[in-house]
Formats: structure tokens, sequence, C-alpha cells
């Protein structure tokens, strides 16, 4: 019985609802009484809940017990119900115990109510225990029943799917007992054995040295009483064959072993293609390995001195000079860019044989890409009186998916030879040709000498120039093999019509994608930023190469501000770092006892470190390499040969105090 009771009581007396509280209360009885005295009361508090026992007067002005003991039945015939009347006769109450009431008392009798209320609970919550275990013996013989019909049905299939197994599986299985007697063999482990295997040992069926593998098989499956997997060699037709054998013992009702199954899987031809594949692969991972250390080594070998000699020819550029040395500076700058640009090329040719080159494709406004290549090309077509048309109003709203770098260098290699190779005062015209099954054409058609049809087979094919080597025109003949190939990569086409003394057009074939996820977003170059007077603060710079470190004090020159922290390796880099605590950091990524991603990390490390601003200054111009050293944490990625404007722009960013 719980502590306190909580009592519904149908009463309309308040003197008797009192009486009814101190009785029980007198007798030791803690109850919450809630008193109803209508129909709709006493319907609500029912309907609420939390009652451990009905009190209820037999009569009512607006309402009667008998009614309200054919509602609490129907609702919650689990809780007691005690009619407390002053009027019910003997006859009426036996009437309502029959109808479920579990008692009755007379008013003038209250001092029997607290033990009926005690008895009615103790008969409910006997009540209860006694429905609650019949309701669970009835549960759990439905349950053990409905497992006995599934246990049945479950051996039968189990017992149909071992024999299917037996008869028809493509693998040896055989039992031994542990004298290694075969108990049983299916026809697969037969046609190894020779011949029925059932009733015989390995000594009777197989070749000695074989015999002892399988015994010793055996032996360690049943000693670490577990399934085992080997490899187990077997003479078929004169020849060997590879097993996959899985070998697990068998245990009685006290899980002791008394045979050993084993099953077996032919798989000689899977193991013969297993080791061709892993050869196979094993060399390809070389020779990636090698193509990816050749492409960074060469670049990074090929840019280094670039750097000092574009770097240095830059600073020499921005000073003032005497026309004369003006134009020896643009000189070396004009042989140094040419030949930043052969390297390029030749690594991106090396890159798309090797398959590294790394794209970003996304949608591009054509006439946004065409106004930027023209406007880079303008300069050498002004030399030459060479005039751009651009059907804008064609490629006004055509937009490709394309990568945004990789179409501007196609698109200026084809306007640079459309210049190139045109007549003086010609024309280039750039148009759309829409082609269907959302393609579009990108052409570039020029006034020139047109190219012979037995050259065009050639024209595509690396360093080929066609004869033009011999003329003044500058070329490396790589630049139409190369966006040839980015057009490619870029699932597109690039081709060429020409008719001989007219004139040629040059054409790249892309998808079309819908103009709403363009974002016209390419940058153009700019001219060196002025010295900002706010600039100043202190720079790092952790770099092996003399050449660079010089270079980089000389950029700094322009920013009176700043000063120039170095460190010629990793860990001396990492101890200026915490020492100086500089604004910013540039870090080269080959240096002798660490590479700079080490660098990088180390300084994301330290807590006290990780706020610095890191840009990388690599030689290493593979875009992977740079996002995955953004993504690490780098702010930029400034490539070798440095664009003084660029180091200037980032340190103005950077060091600005304004």
């Amino acid at each position: 019985m719980p502590e306190a009771l909580t009592i519904l009581h149908l009463e309309d007396n308040q003197h008797d609802a009192d009486l009814v509280d101190a009785t029980l209360s007198a007798d030791g009885l803690v109850a919450t009484i809630v008193r109803v005295d209508s129909r709709p009361d006493f319907e609500n508090a029912l309907a609420s809940g939390g009652f451990d026992v009905i009190l209820a007067d037999y009569n009512l002005p607006s309402f009667d017990g008998r009614s309200a003991q054919v509602m609490a039945a129907a609702v919650r015939p689990d809780i007691p119900f005690i009619f407390l009347s002053g009027s019910i006769g003997e006859e009426l109450a036996v009437d309502r115990l029959k109808e479920g009431a579990t008692d009755y008392v007379l008013k003038d009798r209250m001092a029997r109510l607290p033990s009926a209320v005690r008895r009615a609970l103790a008969e409910s919550a006997e009540r209860a225990d006694r429905l609650r275990a019949e309701a669970d013996v009835r549960r759990l013989n439905a349950e053990l029943e409905r497992r006995v019909v599934e246990r049945t049905a479950e051996l039968a299939e189990s017992q149909r799917r071992l024999q299917a197994i037996l008869d028809y599986s493509p693998a040896a299985i055989a039992l031994k007992d542990l004298s290694g007697r075969y108990i049983v063999a299916n026809s697969e482990f037969d046609n190894l054995a020779g011949g029925g295997a059932a009733g015989k040992c390995d000594e009777d069926l197989f070749p000695p040295r074989l015999v002892d593998v399988y015994r010793a098989n055996d032996a360690r499956a049943l000693e670490q009483e577990r399934g085992l997997e080997f490899e187990e060699t077997y003479i078929r037709g004169g020849a060997p064959y590879i097993y996959h054998a899985i070998k697990f013992p068998l245990l009685d009702s006290e899980q002791r072993p008394y045979a050993v199954c084993a099953i077996a899987i032919d798989v000689t031809e899977r193991k013969k293609t297993d080791d061709a594949l892993r050869m196979a692969r094993l060399e390809a991972e070389r020779a990636n390995r090698a193509k990816s250390a050749f492409l960074s080594n060469m670049s990074h070998d090929l840019r280094t001195p670039l750097n000092a000699i574009l770097g240095f020819a830059q600073l020499l550029d921005l000073d003032d000079r005497p026309d004369d040395r003006k134009e020896s500076v643009a000189q070396i700058l004009r042989g140094g860019t040419h030949l930043l640009s052969l390297i390029n090329e030749v690594l991106d040719i090396a890159r798309i044989e090797a398959g590294h080159l790394s794209l970003s494709m996304e949608p591009v406004h054509a006439l946004e890409m065409v106004e930027l290549a023209t406007e880079l090309v303008q300069p050498l077509a002004a030399q030459r009186g060479i005039t751009f048309v651009i059907d804008r109003a064609a490629a006004a709203d055509v937009v490709v998916l394309a990568d945004r770098q990789r179409l501007n260098q196609v698109l200026l290699n084809l306007l640079s030879n459309a210049v190139k190779y045109n007549r003086p005062n010609g024309t280039v015209t750039i148009g759309v040709e829409m082609i269907g099954a959302g393609r579009v054409r990108l052409t570039v058609t020029d006034t020139g000498a047109g190219i012979a049809e037995a050259k065009r087979r050639l024209l595509f094919q690396p360093f080929e120039r066609l004869g033009a080597e011999q003329t003044a025109i500058e070329g490396t003949g790589l630049g139409l093999a190369l966006s040839r190939g980015l057009a490619e990569a870029m699932g597109g086409e690039l081709g060429v019509d020409s008719v001989v003394d007219h004139g040629s057009t040059f054409w790249i074939e892309l998808a079309l994608t819908s103009a709403a996820q363009a974002m016209a977003r390419t940058e153009r170059p700019g001219a060196a930023p002025a010295a900002a007077q706010d600039t100043r603060g202190v720079v790092l710079y952790i770099e092996d190469n003399r050449s660079n470190v010089r270079l980089m004090e000389r950029i700094l020159e322009r920013r009176t501000g700043v000063r120039l922290v170095h460190a010629g390796d990793g860990e001396l880099g990492v101890r200026a770092a915490a020492t100086e605590r500089p604004d910013l950091i540039f870090l080269d990524l080959h240096l002798p006892d660490m590479s700079g991603e080490d660098v990088l990390h180390r300084l994301w490390q330290d807590s006290a470190l990780r706020g610095i601003p890191v840009a990388i200054l690599s030689a290493d111009a593979t875009v992977e390499q740079a996002r995955r050293l953004k993504a690490s944490g780098a702010v930029a990625y400034l490539t070798k040969p440095l664009q003084i404007r660029d180091v200037l722009q980032l340190i103005d960013e950077r060091l600005n105090h304004d």
C-alpha cells in the first residue's frame, strides 16, 4: 500500500467528507481526498487518473453511486470502489458487490472505513499481481510455442541448406575425426582426393609432403579452438592448385573438440591475377611517384634561378634609369618571361600526359573570358596594327563549363597566334557558334596566310612550328599542343579550319551550362602598388637560397617601415617566429632540414604562433599543392619567379596599420 493515498470521493455533503478525512487520519491513513458531487466532475476526475481508491455515496442530488460505479468499471476497473452511504440497504449493497464494488460502509459505522480501505487496497494489489502473473504465463506459453514452431522450421531449413551446401557448393568440404579419418566429404573434395574420401585418411589420398602440411594446419585449429585460414596446395591432374582453406574444430556438449571441418576454395587463378595486378599497381605507383617527383623537382629547379633573374629585373625596371638601361632591363624581362612561359608549357604538357593536371570546373561567362584575353593581347596587336572584332551579341549570354584559368590560357594562345601569324593591319574576329546537344564553339579567325592541309596534321605536335622557326616570329611550338590537351581535359575539343591565302579559324568547343551559376570574378593585372605610408612591422623569411633572400631584401627597401628577419632553415625559422613574433612569415617549401609544410604544421600546433599569417613562396607551381597548403592554414601561395607587385600588395595588406 502506498504511503500516501489519493482518494476520489463522490459526496455532496461537506460535513460527511470532513468526517471521512478525519476518520482515515485518525487510523493512520494519510490521504489526499478529491471531493466531487456531480457527474461531469466525477467523469473529469476519473479521466485525469492517479487515484488509489474511489469512495461513493449512493444518492446525490444530481448524480448517483450506481452510475458512478458503472463509469468507473468502464474506465478504471482496477481501482477499488467502496460505497459509503447512509441509506443503502443490505440487499442493494449485495447487488452492488455482485456488480464489482469492493465493499460498502454505512456512514453511521464510519469506524469500519479504514479497515475497508486497507482490505480493498490489499485485494486490488493481489488481484493485479494475479492478473499480471496470468498474463505473464499466457505470454510465456505463447512465446514458447512460437519459438518451438520457429526453431522446428529453422532446424528443417538448416538441414536443407546444409544438404544443399554439401551437394552443390563449389567449395571442397570435408569433416575429419580426431584420428584424421574423413567422416564426411562432398563431391568437390572427392574430386580433389581422386575418389571417395569417407573412411580414409590423408595418407591414403595425398602425397606425404602435403599430408604433413594438412595435419599441421588441423593441429593448429584444434589447439586454438577457433577457425583459422590457410593456403593449401592440392594436386589435381598432375598440376598444383592453390586453395584458400578455412579449418575449425567442432565441439561436443562439454566443449571438447571431436572433429575438424575444412572448407576450401580454389583461388589459383585469383592468385595469379592478384599477383599480376599487384605488380602492375606497384609499377604504376612507382611511375606516378617518379613523374610527380620529376614535375616537382623540374618546376623547382627551373623556377629558382628565374626568380633571381626576373625578380631583380623587375626591381631594376621600377627604378629611374637612363633609356638605354631601361631597354636592357626590358630585354632581360622579355627573355626571362619567354623562358618562364616555355617552362610552364613543358610542365603543363608533362602534367597532362601524366594525368596530374588539376582542374576547377565551374560555369564561366564566355564574353568575360574573351574580353580579358583580348585585353592582355592588345599591346601585341597594337604593334602590328591588328584589330580585334568581338561578336558580343552572340557571346553575351553564353556560359560554358570550364576551368577559368585554363580557358584563359587557351584563349591567350589562340589570340596571340592569330596576331603573330596575321598580316600587318589585319583583323582577328572572335565569334560564337552553337553546335547543338548543349555544346558551343568559341572561334578565333585571322586574316593571315592560312595553313595548307598537308601541314595541319602536324599542327598540334609539340615543338612543331611548321617552318616558322625560320622567321622572326617568336614561339616554342608548344602552345597549340598544350591548348588541345587543356581543352580535352576540360571535356572539350580544339580544332582548326583554314583556307590558304585567306586565313585560319581556330576553335575550342565546350559544354554549355546555366548562366545563373556563373560568377564574374576574373582579376585584371594592375601596376605595382605605391609605397604605403602605414605599412610597418616585421617580416620573417624562412629561405635557404641566398639570392632569394637578397631579392627580398631589395624588395623591402621599398617599404622602409618593414624590418626583415631571415632564417636559413626550418628549425631556425620556428625559433625566430617564437622570439620575434613577426607580423608576416614568408615560407619556402624546400628547406635543408625539413619541408616547409612541416614548418607550417609546427607553427599551427603552437597556440602562441598560430595567429601569425604565413605565405608560401615556392618554385613548385603545382595547383594541388597550393590548394593543400592553403587548406592547411597558409594565407597565400606565391609562385616563383615572384611578381614584385604581388609581394608588395600582400605585405601592404598584412602590415598596414592605417
